[in-house]
């Protein structure tokens, strides 16, 4: 049965929608939008909206598996069909593969051995070269024939025997340059070590004669030390005894001052008695009398008592008058104690 023939016995596919049904769902559907999560009336309409569309799918889906059925039964009987001819033909197909095999096999295997010995040839002929020193390509030396090979090889023999002629004639020279050389730095290395010796004897007797010169200048410089240090110990004993004789000259200037000083506050300790007596006898007859007649006024004596203390002393540098200045503010805080005391009786 022909292809037309199968299809026209095959019934007309209808399904229970149509495009215009599916058009008219479009328009009223795909305009549906959820403008956030709080637009629950418009999540609701494109649920049912949703649903409507799953519930068309699945009959679509359920009228397919009806409509395919038969059609799958028939497919399965055309591939039975097919395959039991197709293994009738295998055979046939096998034992003429196998022989057309065979001959292209063998001309691969002809043209593979041609490849393998042309492959060494060129190889052989690369290697020739490489022999004089020269790399070629393996493409340039396959674009040779025979006689451009034996000509190009003859030709890069005989330069290279001629560079290795030159080559060698250059060794020689080299090699002679380099024994004259060594010649040369052997006598040079002669006449070095001769001056070596004659440098060493004179540098032997240079150092005997700066030894020597070391020896007699050690000596006058210990012999100029010595009278140093006499000239110097004999500086510090006078310098001593200059300092001795100083020294009881000062001792007894200052023995002398001492004596002086000690008649000096003699004088003053009976000037300073005598004083304090007619103070004294003074103090008790102002007592007397400030008892008697100044009673009344007790508070400002007492607070001019107290003023007297806040006096300060005059700042001196002589001894005899930072004597005196100590001597007397001794006395005067004694008397402005009194006064105090004698007032708070």
């Amino acid at each position: 049965m022909k292809e037309r023939e199968v299809i026209e016995t095959m019934a007309v596919i209808k399904f229970d929608i149509t495009e215009a049904a599916i058009a008219e769902l479009s328009k009223r559907y795909m305009g549906l939008v959820v403008k956030d999560l709080d637009d629950k009336e418009s999540f609701d309409e494109v649920h049912e909206a949703k649903m409507v569309i799953v519930h068309k799918r699945g009959d679509v889906e359920k009228r397919r598996k009806v409509l395919k059925a038969d059609a799958l039964e028939y497919g399965r009987k055309v591939d039975a069909e097919a395959k039991r001819i197709v293994g009738l033909l295998a055979p046939i197909e096998a034992h003429l593969q196998a022989e057309e095999q065979k001959v292209i096999d063998e001309k691969k295997r002809v043209e593979d051995e041609k490849l393998r010995v042309f492959t060494e040839m060129v190889n052989g002929r690369v290697q020739a070269f490489m022999v004089y020193g020269v790399v070629l390509s393996f493409a340039d030396v396959a674009g040779m024939n025979d006689a451009e090979f034996d000509m190009k090889l003859v030709g890069v023999k005989t330069d290279y025997e001629n560079e290795q002629q030159r080559l060698a004639k250059e060794e020689q020279e080299r090699i002679d340059r380099q024994a004259e050389l060594d010649r040369q730095a052997e006598e040079q290395a002669k006449r070095d070590r001769e001056q070596a010796a004659e440098e060493e004897v004179l540098r032997i007797e240079r150092q005997a004669l700066q030894a020597e010169r070391d020896k007699l200048e050690k000596e006058k410089r210990e012999e100029q030390e010595r009278i140093d240090r006499r000239k110097r110990e004999a500086k510090e004993k006078e310098e001593r005894i200059a300092f001795e004789k100083q020294a009881i000259e000062d001792a007894r200037i200052q023995a002398e001052q001492d004596a002086k000083d000690e008649i000096a506050r003699a004088i003053e300790e009976a000037r300073i008695a005598v004083e304090e007596a007619e103070t004294a006898r003074l103090l008790q007859e102002a007592e007397a009398k400030r008892k008697a007649d100044l009673l009344p006024d007790k508070e400002k004596i007492i607070a001019w008592g107290k003023s007297l203390r806040s006096v300060t002393t005059p700042e001196t540098k002589d001894h005899d008058a930072q004597v005196f200045v100590v001597t007397y503010q001794w006395e005067l805080d004694r008397l402005i104690g009194e006064i105090i005391e004698a007032e708070v009786k």
